[in-house]
């Protein structure tokens, strides 16, 4: 009896321990479908796809399936609160990541259209349909922000000249002297190579639009200054904006605008249109601040400027630009 007892008590706590596993488990469903945007957007079979599950902004797990027959896949079982999720593809020895999403309150179900490109080595649709040069002054250092938004007109990712992700793609030169570079938007330490002429990025370029931002320091030791500063991709619109504080600036090759008021101060404006590559932007500044810099100079340089400064620019370029990519992209995801 005490046998039978015994016997009835494990399985009995084994039972209990499946249907606790069970009912642990979470109800979420995280599905998509992966499109090849390099042609005419059909689904594509056989793709890895890994899921990364984070919980406080820290990765605690990883899944993985492939794609099927019709380019779809699926994640179940999936903690609905208090994680959120970034699923990953890779094509052609790219990878492709999605936005990190979350279950919202009673929502079980997230379902994702995605598209991934063929690659090219070719930057022939490279360009920058707009560039920004900030200039503010502290005594004996000029700060520098650069804005660059970049597009990659074509319908394939752009991986650089080796053909291989991690190799570098997109150059970014700076004017001799610059220093305490600092990355911002769209570019992380991890990926990008210092060069004798600026630094590249070894991220791959998809198409359509990118924006990048970046810092740098000028130091000088007399009241002039003449920078040179190369460009690298086809430019459609350079704005050149340069603290009005008594510094003077003259700019062979470029207009001046109206002067703009940003964030409580005044900016001259200056402009440029359709550079090519290897044009010289070429600027003489006259009666600088001189004296000993403060200790720290970055932090002149606000980037709240940057987003004042695009929503002036930005909405006519992504209206005239992005518009018919955004388009297509929404009619493959309705």
């Amino acid at each position: 009896m005490r046998i039978r007892l015994a016997t009835f008590i494990a399985i009995l706590l084994l039972l209990l321990g499946v249907l606790t596993s069970a009912w642990a488990q979470g109800s979420g469903v995280i599905e998509g479908q992966v499109f090849d945007g390099s042609s005419d957007g059909a689904p594509l079979e056989g793709l890895p796809v890994t899921l990364w599950a984070f919980a406080d902004q820290e990765q605690e797990s990883s899944f993985e399936t492939t794609t099927d027959e019709d380019g779809r896949f699926r994640f179940e079982g999936l903690d609905t609160e208090g994680y959120a999720y970034q699923f990953e593809v890779e094509y052609v020895g790219v990878q492709y990541g999605s936005e990190v999403v979350a279950f919202s309150e009673g929502e079980n179900l997230i379902s994702i259209p995605f598209t991934v490109y063929e690659s090219t080595t070719s930057d022939e649709d490279l360009s920058v349909q707009r560039a920004h040069l900030i200039f503010d002054f502290d005594p004996g250092t000029i700060l520098v922000q650069e804005v660059q938004i970049f597009f990659n007109a074509g319908n394939k990712t752009y991986v650089g000249p080796t053909g291989e992700e991690g190799g570098e793609t997109l150059q970014f030169l700076l004017p001799q002297g610059a220093s305490a570079v600092q990355l911002a938007e769209g570019l992380m330490e991890c990926c990008v190579v210092e060069t004798d002429r600026g630094f590249t990025s070894t991220r791959p370029i998809f198409p359509g639009l990118k924006q990048f931002v970046f810092t740098y320091e000028l130091q000088h030791q007399s009241a002039t200054y003449d920078l040179s500063r190369e460009i690298a991709y086809p430019t459609g619109s350079l704005d050149v904006l340069v603290a009005d504080v008594g510094v003077e600036v003259v700019a062979p090759g470029l207009a001046r605008s109206e002067s703009l008021s940003l964030q409580g101060g005044d900016y001259l404006h200056l402009t440029a249109q359709d550079l090519t590559r290897g044009d010289d932007v070429v600027l003489h500044f006259a009666s600088l601040p001189l004296g000993a810099a403060p200790t720290d100079t970055t932090a002149t340089v606000t980037p709240v400027l940057t987003w004042a400064i695009m929503g002036i620019a930005i909405l006519a370029t992504f209206g005239a630009v992005a518009y018919p990519f955004l388009k297509s992209r929404g009619e493959e995801k309705g």
